[in-house]
């Protein structure tokens, strides 16, 4: 498991890192990934959940889930432009209510399986329940707080050149 959770969030940091291109954005999604999974492996004790090999495939799935709950709200802050505060609220305000209506649809989907009896249905729902909490969490509450506060400012240099540009085409 160990192993498959540290592949998984290297590729994480690659893929990150190459499609939004900023290395204190692509560290904080990896850091609210790291975190929620965490949160994840650390409640199952609560629901008495064994590490096994179905938990153990589930909570390795979990990193794409909970990946996409917060490189959506990092990409959103990088494309916005103002303060980190603004940029903050627009990056939520834009992103955010298509964040929380995929893990609401998420949660729709894996209601069927609480009425289930089987054990490998039980435990997908238990493990993906907690993924899209503790994923939404982080990704849509945790991570604007931190971005607000710790994000990269704008880029002041690249707007310059762009206008700069513009100008003398005109």
């Amino acid at each position: 498991m160990w192993r498959n959770l540290g592949l998984s969030i290297t590729a994480v940091v690659i893929i990150t890192f190459l499609l939004l291109c900023n290395v204190q954005i692509c560290l904080m999604v990896v850091l609210m990934v790291t975190v929620s999974l965490a949160d994840i492996i650390g409640f199952l004790h609560f629901w008495n959940i064994t590490i096994d090999i179905i938990s153990c495939i589930n909570i390795v799935l979990s990193v794409g889930l909970c990946v996409d709950y917060s490189v959506h709200i990092g990409h959103a802050f990088l494309v916005a432009r103002g303060s980190r505060q603004e940029r903050t609220v627009e990056a939520v305000m834009t992103i955010g209510p298509a964040v929380l209506n995929g893990g609401f649809t998420t949660s729709l989907a894996l209601a069927l399986c609480y009425f289930s009896t089987g054990h490998v249905l039980l435990t997908f729902f238990k493990v993906f329940t907690l993924t899209v909490s503790f994923g939404l969490f982080h990704g849509v509450i945790l991570l604007p707080v931190i971005l607000s506060l710790f994000g990269p400012s704008e880029n002041r240099d690249w707007e310059s050149n762009s206008t700069t540009n513009v100008e003398q085409k005109t």
